[in-house]
């Protein structure tokens, strides 16, 4: 039935909700008759050990003969298919045996339907029989497993059904014996059934109310007994009448209802009952009284269905907010819907009036804030119209017409209407009764609202069917045309929509988007693109389209728009056929892109522009394979443009080329190199330029190691012969800093692998020929060292990690070992000795710099060092530089130093032996005299230094890496075949449990935990032991690990073993819940780890527990919630990490049970007054426990199916919540106000202010003197208020009204009391009065009031907040909003202007009204007085809090205008603003300053001279950075107002603008240099800058330095600065095209260009002018000298290579282009041009 089947939950197909999944995959228990059965097919099948062998057992007992002449084989599988859990593999498959198909299929007839028929009647009478015997004593449970087991025979199932509908006569005394049992359980209020249990109770009704109706739908009635069906109609009529009974419960029970009239007899009765206006608990009953109509009835009983349906309606007009019952009505609306077609001849008019009403419910909620009712609304609404058109009422039509002509809808629901209306009928009749669809609709909103885009689409989809193709071009296709030259639509959304065109008449409108004669006519090139790549029929001519679009594809690859740069590389290099050959124009256009594109900083765009690439690579690949096959003319020029490619990629490895460069370069020309490597085309590869191999191999010191690997992967394929010098590797090997021993290491790799080399080796070792002889020497060479450095270790640690800290040296053995096949190695006894010897030293290297990593504090651990030390001089930037062995010497040795040599081995150590397990061939796994690398006992000292590394390391960086060695161990003894090595992984899991637990003393005296750093590597160690488990296809050891710690965890053993125990516990599971490789498997262990945190926050008794909980709870929120993302502007969480707490307790059942629980308790403790602890950390235990409590349901919000299927709803919270409230606590205050809010429905808020303002005005009565009041519970009461005013705002006025005048009665005697909870109430009050902005909402008496509270005494107010330490702010937003309210702008001014510019007021309002000042000001200068002065970046920047923006926004236009206008000209504040700008008591506030200095040059009369601003640009003094922004708009408004600079401004201007865009300056200032920029360009700067190299050149470097700014924004501001015509035309060029959008590095030569050329035509090109010019530009861009590094004193240790400041620009490139045009400029006029050794030439 389709009502039953709507909505298929799994919690609804099981007996057992909370266990489903377990049962699903689980074994299927044996039946309890068959326990002791001497079957040996019985004890085969109990014998299996997973689900599947058990289907295997079922297939094979059921198909193979068996000696079985009483048939019990039949019967087992029929008891086996009745006990089974539904949707099991095992009852799945028995179902399937249970049918003609498997009787077909049988070799031998052996069995019969009869028989199979007459077992499965057996099994459902034993079944029932068993409950019988025991009614009184079974349990809901065994009740529950029957109906859904029997039930289960219903569903595509036929024997099953044949069986039950013989026996079904013995399931009609049970149903209504259990529903009875059922429901007086749920409705004895002394059982006291927890939450959860009264839950599944409701779900065991559902399903006996569910398997009756199914029962009574197979058979009639006639065969049940009377009795039986009045009992059954009795609890269902109680059952659908219960308010607080689920809605899919009620529905259900009438549905029964209905049913058992018709079967008794009583239909029209029952009708006519329904029919007559009831209550609201009446519903369900109503609604499946029109759900049981048949189309038969309706020529008897129309009318009283169309009266049940309007009582219906009715009741969902007054309810309209309740959003459960609306998904309630929708569904089941929808589905009387469809019976509805077929009614007899004769009831048209019932029939019209029906769906009038149906349409006029669907079209009320067809745009629904809950999406299933209007999922549901919109199908309804579909189906009328579909029985409206077969019916031909087109009355219907007409009423969506005139909704969307009228306008008496929201444009959303009127769209969605017309949507439908339009997949009934068609277009035509909907574009002749609506004519505003073209006229206002779809110009103004298309491309700017989702639902008028679906409905053109729909619309011109429909119309593509039905008219002409040039009557729909210019309809359809011409309104897309016109919407993308309108600058605010959305871009996107026309171009999805012009792709959906295209793709309907592809070939007819490729003309129209290539057409460029007609201006009006022509698209954005992005939309041309996205519509030609979408169709394939365009794709074929793509050629003809490129040489169209040629000079549009260049422009758009040199675009700032990164999805327009992606869609013409796109349409350059994508083809329908790979093979189809790559062309001179895309070749051209590629090296375009790689030019201009390879240095983007975004690693997306990065990554998605090479994917693009590599489809051009593989077009060369097959075209050169084809030209190999067949020699062309078309494969000539492939190799051709191959060769070219490679030259620009390598020398595109410049040294200072930034890493998007390096990274894309290096990633294509590896793969060049591989296809030519395939190909044999060496003579490629000898056709790169010089310089490659040398780029290549500055590579190799690249900061990132991919790039290096590359690197050298490419240097082993190309260069022959090695030039690199051991002793330069060695230098760097056994260098302090460990990027330099990484690029020793790689320059090693290179070494050995190449040909040919010019130094060898000094290795003073005997010539052995073995494999790998290079590799083998080299590793030789390094273990020879490690020796030296070992045997100083082990003397003086100190003095080895200063001069050969041996982590270099180990990484290159490990970075060589990992080129080579162990399994090669095996065979020479060369290298067994080698392994083994770099085995014992690893373990001896372990030895000596264990005591550092393990000791309490690794990071100040010096060991004893020589005494001549002491007196040595300490150089704080050892690190930055490489220095000699001989300078190491005069060093100080620091625990800096000693530190990294220790931490750092122990990694390599570990990576060493880790992955010499995983790789090497194994004693114990070879066959007896197999020669092998690692023994056993090497293995076992190995695994023991594991463990002992990952119990009592305390560094991190230490034990994390031993944790990647162990994982690497573990995996290859999980899987080994040896017993014992495979056992081990078992063996240490029990023993890290025992050592956790603290059960094994003896551990202790060996391994010491870690109790602090998060129990430091035992988390780390016990993944690594589950983790490798995991691909064996079995969660064992997790399982057993997780519940050992829960248990350690919920023992709660007093005692300091047992404290530890469960720290360590709760550290483990808290790395076990982060882990991502487990996922969801640990999701069942959730709940319990939930409540193990909290119970720990209330009950630890040291500090060290509650912390390791804590860090628990937060793991389990991001498992739970998911990774924090950024909150919202309003301060609340991100949707992403809130969840339904449908949701929530669907998955964590009995959390809400616990959640209950604690918050009954301590709703109960505040009401009794105890504090659940006798003493204040008690007390604090609690708040700390109550707190978490609400952080994890502060994330929780109402589903709109909230009590629709389950009773777990966020309501049953509320009353503990309301209660806790009162809290002794601010944080617990404030926290249970907001989850209450949370909580509710706009009803309930609406109630609870009712219920909290009464409360107040009794209070108010009461309050005098003598009253005792409590200050929390008045506290929590209007923070209630102030939340739940959230949801209410100003929907009942007169509430509202209500608020405020009680509010405002209590403001005084709260003054009086407590300034607290003055504060608390006029921060109800504001929120109030900030959403009072419709005119006549505040009557006259009322704002009386609230001016008695603005008339109480400031002073006094300001003292008491200052004793308490609370901010007046408060008090003056208040202040402010009643001024705005009595409408009067002069009171706002007079407020500010003589309030607040007192004398001694406290230092919070100060900054308030600054602040004030400054945002009206800003808003201004905005919109009116400067254009171009004040943009929204410089508002964002000053981060004005969120009152003062509210309050702004708050005002009408009209009293906006006049405020700025008279802030703008007011002495008064312009006076006040001078004296605080020169008040020395203002200075230690700096956001007070900036503030100031920015307000300063938005007045009127803002008393600054221009000379005087410049003197303070160029003063000595350096400013703060909060003073700079004002700086800066004084000079932009003075500069502005000037409009001509003098001669010695220019030099002092353009200094102050490169210090603002030095790159360690903020964003915002570098933003503000552009501006800058652009003001000094239009001051006549061509004037100046020929006649002064001085000026010329620091313009020229300032515009230089924005162009390669690091800010994406800042770089793309100077772009469209520089690009612009109006900045070209001041710099003298006179042919200017329009505005174009260009990437900066594209935009660098050209400007270039402009500069000298109009130097040239000016003729000063002397040799001194053009040098110092030269000069000026390029400083900033040359290399710092390093020569006296060593003499300068820095205080940052720089360990590992530090980023340049600017990751964006690429120095050598621009000297590379300043070069170039200055050369191109000058080279004929004057001899003495600039000459630089440069090896960069980008072609």
């Amino acid at each position: 039935m389709n009502d039953l089947n709507l909505r298929v939950a799994a919690l609804k197909l099981c007996a057992h909700p909370k266990r489903f999944a377990e049962l699903r995959d689980a074994l299927v228990p044996l039946p309890e008759r068959w326990s002791s059965a001497p079957y040996e097919y019985v004890k085969q099948f109990a014998a299996a050990t997973s689900s599947a062998e058990q289907v295997l057992v079922v297939k094979d007992l059921f198909y193979k003969e068996h000696d079985d002449p009483d048939r019990t084989v039949q019967h087992f599988l029929a008891d086996l298919l009745l006990a089974s859990p539904l949707k099991h593999a095992v009852r799945n498959q028995l179902t399937k045996l249970f049918s003609d198909n498997a009787l077909a299929k049988q070799a031998v007839n052996r069995r019969s339907k009869e028989s199979l028929l007459a077992a499965l009647r057996q099994s459902l009478s034993e079944m029932t029989a068993s409950l019988v015997e025991s009614a009184s004593g079974a349990s809901h449970d065994s009740f529950n497993d029957v109906f859904v087991s029997a039930n289960a025979c219903l569903q595509n199932f036929p024997f099953g059904r044949e069986a039950l509908g013989a026996e079904v006569h013995l399931f009609m005394p049970l149903l209504p014996m259990a529903l009875e049992r059922y429901w007086t359980d749920i409705s004895d209020a002394r059982l006291e059934l927890s939450p959860t249990r009264r839950n599944e109770l409701y779900l065991y009704v559902q399903n006996a109310l569910r398997f009756q109706v199914s029962l009574l739908s197979e058979w009639s009635g006639d065969r049940w007994p009377v009795k039986h069906l009045q009992a059954t109609d009795a609890v269902a009529q109680r059952v659908a009448r219960h308010v607080d009974t689920p809605w899919d419960v009620r529905s259900i029970a009438g549905l029964l209802i209905g049913h058992l009239a018709r079967s008794s007899g009583q239909f029209r009765e029952y009708l006519d009952g329904c029919a007559k206006p009831q209550a609201e608990r009446d519903l369900p009953v109503q609604m499946a009284a029109l759900l049981v109509l048949q189309p038969a009835d309706y020529t008897e009983h129309g009318p009283q269905a169309l009266a049940i349906l309007q009582l219906i309606l009715a009741v969902a007009e007054t309810e309209s907010n309740v959003s459960n019952l609306l998904v309630y009505l929708s569904k089941h609306l929808f589905i009387y819907s469809k019976s509805l077609g077929e009614l007899p001849a004769g009831q048209e008019a019932v029939q019209q009036r029906i769906l009038a009403e149906l349409q006029h419910f669907a079209l009320q909620h067809i745009s629904n804030a809950t999406d299933s009712v209007r999922h549901m609304s919109s199908a309804l609404f579909r189906q009328v119209l579909q029985h409206a058109q077969t019916s031909g009422q087109e009355e219907l039509f007409q009423v969506v017409y005139c909704q969307f002509e009228g306008r008496e809808a929201s444009l959303n629901a009127s769209c969605l209407a017309l949507e439908q209306l339009v997949g009934v009928l068609g277009v035509d009749q909907a574009l002749r009764q609506c004519p505003s669809l073209f006229d206002v609709i779809f110009p103004r909103f298309l491309g700017c609202e989702d639902s008028v885009d679906s409905l053109f689409k729909a619309m011109m989809i429909s119309a593509h069917k039905t008219q002409p193709f040039a009557e729909w071009q210019k309809l359809w296709f011409g309104q897309l045309l016109a919407a993308t030259r309108v600058q605010d639509k959305r871009r996107s959304a026309i171009e999805q929509l012009l792709t959906q065109a295209v793709q309907l008449e592809p070939q007819a409108l490729a003309q129209v988007l290539l057409r460029n004669d007609d201006e009006d006519a022509r698209l954005p090139l992005s939309s041309k693109l996205a519509a030609i790549l979408s169709v394939r029929q365009l794709s074929e001519r793509r050629q003809e389209l490129l040489r169209e679009l040629k000079q549009e594809v260049e422009q758009a690859l040199l675009g700032l728009d990164d999805h327009t740069r992606l869609l013409a590389l796109r349409f350059v290099v994508e083809t329908p056929r790979p093979s189809d050959p790559l062309t001179q124009a895309e070749a051209e256009a590629i090296g375009l892109y790689l030019r201009h594109n390879a240095n983007n900083p975004s690693a997306h765009l990065r990554q998605l522009g090479y994917g693009l690439l590599q489809k051009a690579l593989k077009r060369i690949h097959l075209g050169l394979a084809e030209h190999q096959k067949r020699p062309t003319p078309v494969g000539n020029e492939l190799l051709r443009l191959l060769t070219n490619l490679m030259v620009l990629l390598s020398r595109n490895l410049f040294p200072t080329a930034n890493y998007g460069r390096r990274w894309l370069s290096l990633h294509l020309l590896r793969d060049c190199v591989d296809l030519c490597r395939r190909l044999h085309l060496s003579d490629v590869e000898q056709q790169l330029p010089p310089e490659a191999l040398t780029n290549l191999e500055h590579c190799l010191g690249d900061s990132y190691e991919q790039n290096k690997l590359l690197a050298a992967q490419l240097l082993q394929k190309l260069q022959i012969s090695s030039r690199l010098q051991p002793e330069k590797m060695m230098e760097l090997l056994l260098s302090l800093r460990p990027p330099d021993s990484a690029t020793g290491a790689f320059q090693l790799q290179v070494y050995c692998r190449a040909k040919e080399v010019e130094t060898e080796l000094p290795v003073q070792h005997e010539e052995v020929n073995c494999h790998e002889p290079r590799i083998y020497r080299a590793l030789q060479w390094c273990l020879q060292h490690l020796r030296e450095g070992l045997a100083l270790a082990q003397q003086d640690l100190a003095e080895a990690a200063k001069l050969n800290p041996l982590y270099g040296l180990l990484f290159a053995s490990r970075h060589l070992l990992q080129q080579l096949r162990l399994k090669e190695l095996v065979r020479e006894p060369c290298w067994r000795r080698y392994i083994q010897e770099l085995v014992n030293l690893c373990l001896e290297v372990s030895r000596v710099v264990l005591p550092v990593v393990s000791s309490a504090s690794p990071e100040g651990h010096l060991p004893e060092t020589r005494d001549q030390e002491l007196n040595q001089p300490l150089l704080s930037n050892v690190f930055s530089r490489r220095l000699q062995s001989e300078a190491l010497q005069q060093l100080r040795t620091t625990p800096q130093m000693v530190l990294l040599c220790a931490w750092r081995s122990i990694k390599e150590v570990s990576l060493i032996l880790g992955e010499l397990v995983q790789r090497a061939p194994l004693e114990e796994e070879q066959e007896q005299g197999q020669d092998y690398l690692l023994a056993s006992t090497q293995l076992e000292e190995i695994g023991e230094l594991f463990l002992l590394l990952l119990a009592e390391t305390k560094h991190r960086g230490a034990f994390e890496q031993a944790y990647v060695g162990f994982t690497l161990l573990c995996r290859r003894f999980w899987h080994s075949d040896a017993v014992r090595l495979n056992q081990l992984p078992d063996q240490w899991v029990n023993e890290a449990m025992a050592m956790v637990s603290g059960e094994e003393e003896q551990h202790q005296a060996t391994r010491r935990l870690c109790s602090t750093r998060r129990s430091a590597g035992m988390p780390f160690m016990l993944q690594a032991l589950i983790c490798t488990e995991l691909k064996l296809g079995t969660h064992a050891t997790l399982h057993r690990c997780m519940r050992r710690l829960l248990e350690v965890c919920e023992r709660r053993s007093p005692g300091a073993v047992a404290i530890t125990a469960r720290s360590h516990a709760l550290n483990i599971m808290r790395a076990l819940f982060r882990c991502s490789e487990l996922a969801e498997l640990v999701t069942e262990f959730v709940a319990r780890g939930i409540q193990c945190a909290l119970e720990s926050l209330l009950r630890a008794e040291e500090w060290a527990e509650r912390n390791c909980a804590t860090l628990l709870l937060a793991a389990l929120v991001v498992r739970v919630f998911g990774v924090e993302r950024a909150r919202l502007e309003t301060g609340e969480l991100h949707v992403r990490n809130r969840m339904t707490g449908r949701i929530f307790f669907t998955r964590y059942p009995q959390l809400f049970d616990y959640f209950h629980a604690g918050l009954q308790r301590e709703a109960e403790q505040m009401d009794d007054g105890t504090t659940g602890g006798n003493t204040s950390s008690g007390k604090r235990r609690q708040t700390v426990q109550l707190e978490a409590m609400l952080l994890m349901l502060s994330r929780l919000y109402p589903s709109s199916l909230e009590g629709a299927e389950s009773t777990l709803n966020l309501s049953e919270f509320v009353p503990f919540l309301l209660r806790i409230c009162s809290s002794h606590d601010l944080m617990t205050r404030e926290r249970a106000a907001l989850v209450v809010a949370n909580f509710v429905s706009q009803e309930r808020a609406l109630a609870e202010i009712k219920r909290t303002i009464v409360e107040l005005k009794v209070l108010q009565l009461k309050l005098d003197d003598s009253f005792s009041l409590d200050a929390n519970h008045c506290h929590g009461q209007l923070l209630l208020l102030l939340h739940l005013h959230r949801l209410a705002r100003w929907t009942q006025p007169s509430l509202a009204r209500l608020q405020l005048h009680t509010l405002s009665g209590l403001a005084e005697p709260f003054l009086r009391r407590d300034i607290c909870l003055f504060s608390a109430l006029l921060d109800v009050m504001v929120a109030i009065m900030e959403d009072a902005v419709e005119p006549g909402l505040v009557n006259d008496q009322l704002l009386e009031q609230l001016a008695a509270v603005y008339r109480l005494d400031h002073a006094e107010v300001y003292r008491r907040c200052q004793e308490q330490g609370i901010s007046t702010r408060f008090y003056q937003i208040f202040c402010l909003h009643l001024h705005r309210l009595q409408g009067h702008v002069q009171g706002i001014v007079q407020h500010m202007v003589k309030d607040l510019t007192i004398s001694n007021l406290p230092a919070a309002l100060d900054e308030l009204k600054v602040e004030f000042w400054l945002y009206i000001l800003l808003q201004r200068s905005r919109t009116v007085a400067e254009p171009q002065l004040i943009s929204d970046l410089d508002i964002e920047h000053f981060q004005f809090a969120a009152d003062i923006r509210r309050y702004h926004d708050t005002l009408t236009p009209g009293q906006l205008r006049e405020l700025e206008q008279l802030l703008y000209t007011s002495q008064e504040i312009q006076s006040c603003v001078l004296r605080m700008v020169t008040s020395p008591q203002r200075c230690w506030n700096l956001a007070l300053v900036g503030r100031l200095a920015a307000l300063q040059p938005l007045l009127q009369e803002p008393g600054l001279q221009l000379d005087e601003v410049i003197n303070r640009c160029s003063a000595q003094t350096p400013l703060s950075s909060q003073q700079q922004p004002g700086l800066v708009l004084a000079l932009k408004r003075l500069i502005r107002e000037s409009g001509k600079l003098d001669t010695d401004h220019w030099l002092p201007l353009l200094d102050y603008a490169l210090s603002l865009i030095d790159p360690i300056q903020p964003v915002y200032l570098r933003h503000q240099a552009v501006d800058l920029c652009d003001l000094l360009a239009g001051s006549q700067l061509a004037e100046h800058m020929t006649s002064n190299v001085e000026v010329m050149g620091r313009f020229m470097r300032l515009v230089l330095l924005l162009l390669l700014d690091e800010a994406e924004w800042v770089r793309h501001r100077a772009a469209q600065l520089v690009a612009s015509s109006k900045f070209q035309r001041e710099l003298g060029q006179e042919l200017v095209t329009g505005e174009r959008n260009i990437l900066p590095s594209a935009l660098i030569p050209e400007f270039l260009n402009l500069i000298l050329t109009n130097l040239q035509k000016q003729g000063d090109d002397s040799t001194s002018f053009l040098q110092r010019l030269f000069q000026l530009i390029a400083e900033p861009f040359f290399p710092k000298d390093k020569t006296n590094e060593m003499d300068v004193d820095v205080d940052d240790v720089e360990v590992f290579d530090k980023q340049e400041i600017n990751l964006y620009c690429e120095s050598q490139l621009v000297l590379s282009e300043i070069v170039t045009t200055l050369n191109k400029r000058f080279l004929e006029t004057n001899q003495a041009v600039i000459g630089l050794d440069l090896p960069i030439i980008l072609v």
